[in-house]
């Protein structure tokens, strides 16, 4: 997802007032991204809202009907709330349940709140974006007007996490409908083709394709690329990479299927079913930033107060990883922590999603003449200045990186729609190891 409006030209476009969009941010109506003390929007998202208004006349919330549910978090009720599916709209928390396991962010500190606007904000960017490739005509097939009515269809059953919703009187055991254990209507090969239907692919994030699988008895997510389908091959290049410097926990496993244009990442669930993923994103949100404490300092301070002592050091190993790769897409939600929903402890999430990577965003022009620069993610979009950010190189081995280039080349090389642009792709990687070498 490419996320370069700022707030004033999303306002432009849509024809609002720039605090109405600060207003669409906070209620998960835009896809937005904060770098540094800036909001930037996704011109996906404000294009989907531009083809698709909400219709005139809205009804006010004395008119609106809602259905009662228990939002879960595997056999724990955390929440009971209302939500309006004529006019997919959540109308209220009605009752806090279980306040640690509830999502974070949505409930206070102390239990004794509950934010609707976060619960809205939270399920929006825990459900296939709207934006994705084919889904506003597969939306239309199945006479849904918003993405994140989806996942009522099937419960909200993810294999990212435990959450699922319960409607009020009825008693399902998650036992008997969890993905983890139980089987999930796969359909066909095409992408969309179960979404709608009883499959974790109505909660699968992303812009890029992707469709989960079972492959005896394994849950599998496979995933596509867009234009030159440079992306699944960049994950098999950042398998390559990690398991020469990381320890295999600390990364997910990415198999390259098929060649060319037709070909695939695969890569295994990473997160077991007691545990749940939870993004930086919302990490860092569960105290206050101080002023004096960079984005950064702040993030790991967060994971310490949730019991996590590593977060710094796995942290330098992604920013590092990320700077060889030139990973331009590591944003808030595609890093975090795995915290067990039974005793809630909490460990630093694997890497996984580097697709957006090696410039592939690019044309080949650009990558002609391109320097090693590019713009990174999440604390800086200066690279080099994010790379300062590193500290602790003491897990780093400059011999691992040995070949590395050019079996980033030869990875590539099974496309051949990218020819052209691997001599390019391996100089630069090479340029970006000697400049991390230089600073050890």
């Amino acid at each position: 997802m490419a996320f370069n409006l700022s707030v004033s030209e999303a306002a432009k476009r849509l024809g609002v007032s720039s605090s109405r969009v600060y207003q669409l941010i906070d209620l998960g109506s835009l896809d937005a991204e904060r770098i540094g003390r800036s909001w930037v929007v996704s011109d996906e998202s404000v294009a989907a809202r531009v083809s698709q208004p909400v219709p005139a006349g809205r009804p006010k919330e004395k008119q609106l009907w809602g259905t009662s549910y228990l939002l879960m978090n595997r056999q724990y009720p955390v929440l009971a709330f209302e939500y309006d599916q004529d006019h997919d709209a959540f109308l209220q928390i009605t009752q806090i349940i279980d306040k640690d396991r509830c999502p974070l962010g949505i409930v206070s500190a102390r239990g004794t709140k509950a934010s609707l606007s976060a619960l809205t904000f939270w399920w929006k960017h825990r459900v296939i974006p709207g934006t994705r490739e084919g889904l506003a005509a597969r939306l239309a097939d199945l006479g849904i007007q918003h993405a994140y009515a989806l996942p009522f269809k099937s419960l909200g059953l993810s294999l990212s996490d435990q959450y699922w919703v319960q409607p009020a009187g009825q008693n399902i055991a998650w036992e008997d409908v969890n993905y983890f254990h139980n089987d999930f209507d796969l359909q066909d090969e095409a992408w969309l083709s179960g979404v709608g239907l009883s499959t974790p692919d109505n909660t699968s994030e992303g812009e890029l394709p992707k469709k989960w699988v079972i492959e005896a008895g394994q849950r599998t997510l496979l995933k596509g690329g867009s234009t030159l389908n440079q992306e699944p091959f960049n994950e098999a290049v950042a398998t390559t990479l990690y398991r020469r410097l990381l320890a295999p926990d600390e990364y997910v496993a990415y198999e390259l299927r098929g060649s060319g244009q037709s070909a695939r990442s695969a890569c295994p669930c990473f997160i077991s079913d007691t545990e749940e993923y939870i993004p930086a994103y919302y990490v860092q949100g569960i105290m206050r930033r101080p002023s004096h404490l960079s984005e950064y300092r702040h993030l790991i301070e967060c994971c310490v107060r949730m019991g996590i002592e590593d977060a710094e050091l796995s942290l330098s190993k992604m920013l590092v990883t990320d700077d060889i790769l030139a990973n331009h897409d590591r944003h808030l939600r595609n890093f975090g922590i795995i915290r067990n929903v039974e005793t809630l402890q909490c460990r630093m999430a694997p890497l996984f999603d580097s697709g957006n990577s090696l410039w592939c965003n690019v044309s080949l022009g650009q990558l002609q003449s391109h320097p090693t620069h590019f713009p990174s993610k999440p604390f800086y979009e200066d690279c080099n200045r994010q790379l300062r950010l590193v500290d602790d190189y003491s897990w780093f081995s400059p011999d691992a990186l040995e070949g590395f280039p050019q079996q980033l080349a030869q990875i590539l090389g099974a496309n051949p729609l990218l020819a052209d642009r691997i001599p390019y792709l391996q100089e630069w990687a090479e340029r970006r190891i000697a400049r991390i070498l230089v600073s050890l």
